[in-house]
């Protein structure tokens, strides 16, 4: 067992012991989910005593993969996340005085096909989804603390029908391994250290539904680090209106980004997204755009999903196109210069089945078509690189499970 599998199961039963309510069989995944089970009957504390409770929760999503780059050669393997990341998470909430409550959630990536959780590339971090505690009241809003999706990325990712997840992840056309402004800024650690997802050390307000509009605003201190260990400072502000059949959201971002060795460098980051259910389909488009001084890239985005009696189908297509010039913190192979041209597309089609509540089957097929410089590729395939797949296609055939519990 992983050091931090050992620490994780130790937290969580510590955190179980001390807390007056204990919940195992709860369920929790992303918004778009559907209900996942309710949870055993609650025990009320002393009297007196704030009503508390803890809930243990997760999801393992594990399937075979099959992913072609052209020119590069073929994979096929067991892969996780194809449809729901899969992950272990904790989450509390306590009911104070006067409408008041507070809440708090830990939550880290698994991977079931090779045992392993935590972050990938910041040493240390167990709590690679979400790690913060917030205190809210329904007629004032909510304060958070902590480790967050960046408000920004949540207008980005809450219509795509993957929910930037798995092979038809919208998230597969914008990477830091590649010049753009996410390079520029960050240097070539993982887009998931970057701002163009979570947050480091954000204190976040939420405003109360106000006749369906809502906003929020978030701050993040770089606390005198670079992006080496994931710190930005980082502002940002999300303005939006939801009722029953329609979403609406745009939203500004600001990160001051000083990568390893590197000079300061502003990056924002701009995104508006629309969908509406008409009921036997929902329609969404999304924009983002990612700016330097000297470059920027900007997303397309359009959706359907299509519930059917057991499931629904989910299909997408995005662009990304790139433009200005490139000229430090350049991808291995590369020569600083115009990156205007270095564009590329992606069509996403899918089906969803539930056997229940907690027990999905599900098939993706992906095709990512670059030009230029772009070398993006599907998630689960050969290495690439500038050299050796510029320009070229990536595809991709999937079938998986996934099991929240």
């Amino acid at each position: 067992m992983k050091a931090t599998s050992v620490g994780a199961t130790r937290c969580a039963m510590a955190c179980a012991a001390a807390c007056t309510v204990f919940s195992a069989t709860g369920a929790e995944a992303e918004s778009a989910a559907p209900p996942a089970g309710g949870q055993a009957p609650s025990v009320m504390p002393a009297t007196g005593a704030p009503a508390q409770s803890v809930t243990l929760y997760g999801i393992i999503d594990l399937g075979p993969r099959y992913v072609d780059n052209q020119g590069v050669g073929s994979i096929k393997g067991l892969s996780s996340g194809g449809v729901r990341t899969s992950r272990f998470g904790m989450r509390g909430s306590q009911d104070l005085d006067g409408g008041w409550t507070t809440d708090f959630k830990l939550e880290a990536v698994m991977m079931p096909d090779t045992g392993t959780s935590g972050s990938a590339s910041i040493v240390g971090q167990l709590w690679s989804r979400d790690a913060y505690v917030e205190l809210g009241h329904k007629d004032y809003g909510t304060v958070r603390l902590g480790y967050d999706l960046n408000p920004s990325y949540v207008t980005w990712f809450e219509n795509d029908p993957w929910l930037n997840i798995g092979m038809g992840s919208s998230g597969n056309l914008f990477d830091t391994t590649q010049n753009g402004p996410l390079r520029t800024a960050f240097g070539g650690i993982s887009k998931l250290d970057s701002t163009a997802i979570y947050t480091r050390n954000m204190m976040q307000y939420f405003t109360p539904s106000l006749g369906g509009f809502f906003g929020v605003v978030g701050v993040a201190a770089r606390e005198g680090n670079t992006t080496a260990n994931g710190s930005a400072k980082n502002t940002v502000v999300r303005l939006g209106y939801k009722n029953d059949a329609f979403l609406g959201a745009v939203s500004r971002g600001i990160t001051d980004a000083l990568p390893a060795g590197g000079v300061l460098t502003r990056l924002t980051d701009t995104g508006a997204e629309a969908a509406y259910d008409f009921g036997p389909v929902k329609l969404a488009a999304v924009w983002r755009e990612f700016k330097v001084t000297a470059n920027k890239e900007e997303h397309f985005v359009l959706a359907a999903t299509v519930p059917t009696s057991q499931g629904h189908v989910i299909a997408s297509y995005g662009l990304v196109n790139m433009s200005g010039v490139a000229t430090t913190n350049l991808a291995p192979g590369t020569k600083a210069g115009s990156i205007a041209g270095n564009d590329a597309k992606m069509l996403a089609i899918g089906y969803t089945h539930f056997l229940s509540k907690k027990t999905w089957l599900y098939t993706t097929a992906v095709r990512i078509d670059n030009r230029g410089g772009s070398f993006l590729s599907i998630p689960g395939g050969p290495a690439v690189s500038a050299t050796n797949f510029a320009g070229r296609a990536s595809s991709g055939l999937d079938v998986g499970i996934a099991e929240f519990f």
